[in-house]
């Protein structure tokens, strides 16, 4: 007899558990790989599919709890799940996840995980209540798990899945990794609920060609093509109205050709259409070593650079295997900007030495001495926008496991998986330092470049040179044109306005962060912590 019953798949983005400087950009975008899931899902016969992103849930008709938080209870009830699966990549959200497996377990609905986390802890997860943890990429497992669970089938034959038998973990054949990635559909936005989307998270590549220690990402890098890349532009712009995009991908150019190629199409589309885009990337420093590169991107209006300094020094940038000193940092920075772009930096604070490689005396940096270099390079380096956060010893990276060896890591039990955010010191610190002067450096780093000084600067900007730049622009109208009066006007707010709006508010949300830490109790965890280090010396 042919089935004919309708079955509800839930993805769920869920929101962190601690207010972090993400969180307000957080709530206008989303993360792009369960929006990928849920498209190859959606094309399966009997399933409707629905994406939900916790942080960025907005309008009156998504059912929250009294204090604003997604209400699983009251969802389950109006759209019950048959599956429900979450998006497990950053650690610092997977007790949330555990949380609402248990709850979703005890209405009898499946639990799917995926992502970074929960493919290197399996164990972890399938003991706390997630049934099955997809490894690797989902799209095309998603599918298979779905309609296997559909005909009650056996999951042996699935490849890439983990799952208990005869309560012992058991992982079937990995599942070969994606190549033909323009043969996937376009990833489909209207399958996420109660979201305001400004910025379109759009992917490229997966993967890094890369071996930095702090970093979980391994596999090679693999692309779709240019041609694809701008059918995900084109479709987003034309259905969705979207104008501004962040291409995820870890490095942007790390194919070349592919990347001017994508370039051209995309100011070939805008200039067609008469239409300006807004485009954030992700992209590596030495890539100010390739001026054809940095061209095609200003042509495209790629306009914010995020970049992964890490560290201007040179002891950090070995341990890291970033493959470059500090010395060029300054030079390529202010390539960067003589193209034009804004450089977003990202910075790594109190990286933990290598301890195995000898004696390297009069080399090592004092703390206070690393305070004042970051400052330094950041004022040197003229950057637009920066995020100082502490060194987080990822699952499965390379770092997580020296430390482990060193014996340096806080206990779990004490401080979990919660405090992964980069805002939390979450191992012991080099030469004596304590957690709290770590934790104490960083912020006086980020509280340095944004400060409420910024507010006098807005002002000075608004009463003084606006006047000047954008209002004796006016007379033009008179000549029967206003384009001068536009560009006088990008002109203030790129040079005058943009960074001072940005660093102010930045001193916000650095000032909640400061706050919630001292909300919570974690400096007596930290003492039972380095206490429990202690005993296991």
């Amino acid at each position: 007899m042919l089935n004919t019953k309708r079955f509800r798949f839930r993805i769920i983005v869920p929101a962190f558990t601690h207010y972090n400087i993400y969180t307000t950009i957080a709530r206008t975008t989303t993360s792009v790989g369960p929006i990928y899931v849920a498209t190859c899902a959606n094309k399966l016969l009997n399933w409707d599919v629905e994406v939900i992103d916790e942080t960025n849930c907005h309008g009156r008709f998504y059912p929250a709890t009294p204090d604003g938080a997604l209400d699983h209870e009251r969802l389950q009830k109006e759209r019950p799940a048959d599956v429900v699966g979450f998006y497990a990549s950053i650690s610092s959200t997977v007790p949330h996840i555990y949380e609402l497996a248990r709850f979703y377990k005890s209405l009898g609905v499946k639990t799917v995980a995926g992502g970074k986390h929960v493919e290197h802890l399996i164990e972890e997860a399938l003991s706390n209540n997630i049934d099955v943890v997809a490894l690797k990429e989902g799209e095309i497992t998603i599918t298979e798990l779905l309609v296997a669970w559909e005909n009650e089938s056996d999951l042996s034959d699935i490849k890439g899945i983990a799952f208990l038998k005869d309560n012992m973990s058991f992982k079937t054949e990995p599942r070969e990794l994606i190549q033909d990635f323009d043969s996937m559909p376009l990833p489909d936005f209207k399958l996420l609920y109660y979201a305001k989307m400004k910025l379109y998270p759009i992917a490229r590549t997966r993967g890094c060609n890369l071996n930095c220690e702090f970093c979980a990402v391994k596999d090679r890098t693999r692309s779709c093509s240019p041609q694809y890349m701008m059918k995900q532009v084109k479709y987003l712009v034309e259905s969705q109205n979207a104008r501004s995009f962040f291409e995820v991908s870890d490095h942007f150019a790390s194919n070349r050709d592919d990347a001017l190629e994508f370039c051209r199409l995309l100011a070939e589309y805008q200039a067609e259409y008469k239409i300006k885009l807004s485009f954030t990337v992700q992209t590596r420093l030495t890539d100010a070593r390739y001026p054809e590169l940095l061209e095609a991107m200003q042509k495209a209006n790629i306009d914010v650079a995020c970049i992964g300094f890490e560290s201007p020094i040179d002891e950090d940038l070995i341990a890291m295997k970033k493959g470059y000193l500090s010395k060029d940092m300054i030079e390529w920075t202010n390539t960067f900007h003589r193209y034009g772009f804004y450089i977003h930096g990202m910075f790594i604070f109190g990286y933990p030495r290598i301890r195995d490689i000898g004696d390297i005396g009069d080399n090592v940096v004092p703390l206070e001495k690393k305070v004042e270099i970051f400052k330094e390079f950041i004022k040197k380096s003229n950057l637009d926008t920066v995020q100082v956060l502490l060194t987080i010893p990822l699952p499965g990276t390379q770092l997580r496991e020296r430390l482990a060896k060193e014996n340096r890591l806080f206990p779990l039990n004490k401080i979990g998986w919660e405090y992964y955010d980069g805002q939390f010191p979450i191992f012991m610190p080099d030469d004596g330092v304590t957690p709290e002067k770590l934790l104490q450096c960083t912020q006086e780093v980020m509280f340095k470049f944004y400060s409420f000084n910024n507010f006098w600067k807005i002002v000075n900007n608004v009463l003084i040179n606006f006047p000047v730049i954008v209002l004796t622009s006016l007379i033009t109208i008179f000549l029967g044109t206003i384009k001068y009066v536009t560009v006088a006007f990008e002109l203030w707010h790129r040079r005058y306005f943009r960074n001072q709006a940005f660093r102010f508010g930045g001193y916000f949300i650095v000032k909640k962060w400061v706050k919630k830490f001292k909300e919570d109790d974690f400096l007596e965890k930290i003492r039972i912590a380095k206490d429990e280090l202690i005993q296991r010396e």
